[in-house]
């Protein structure tokens, strides 16, 4: 009976263990910024950066910013806001891009009301680049 509780408290650690290392390494790839992220801030500023990046904001206008693995192999891309309670299109922004960019900010984002919206950098053919969320608050 003991060696019974040993075998299955090793595939059980074997299990959880397994388990920890992928979730370790896909959090090590984000870290790293090996994948690909869609983020805001209040501006973009080319000597300082992005100015007070976050994931709350109030109403107003904000900087959507995209970090790629690979240039975005595009000229022509949409940002595309869409509600996550109504999954509405609230408003869709055509930008123009080079080829080869893989760090974009974009401009102009306007944002009306309170609510938490689901924000996608599309190819002009309607498949997603890349997506991230955010809040607004009053």
């Amino acid at each position: 009976m003991k060696k019974l509780l040993t075998r299955e408290f090793k595939f059980f650690a074997a299990l959880l263990l397994l388990v920890a290392v992928t979730f370790g390494c896909s959090k090590l790839k984000e870290l790293t910024g090996d994948s690909d992220r869609l983020y805001f801030c209040e501006r973009y500023d080319a000597v300082d950066g992005e100015i007070n990046e976050a994931e709350q904001f109030t109403t107003g206008t904000l900087t959507v910013m995209v970090k790629l693995s690979k240039p975005i192999g595009e000229t022509d891309v949409d940002i595309n806001v869409t509600d996550k309670e109504t999954g509405k299109v609230v408003e869709t922004y055509p930008y123009t891009v080079s080829t080869d960019m893989d760090y974009i900010y974009f401009d102009g984002v306007k944002f009306e009301e309170p609510g938490e919206y689901k924000v996608s950098c599309l190819k002009r053919d309607g498949s997603v680049i890349v997506s991230g969320e955010i809040e607004i608050v009053d």
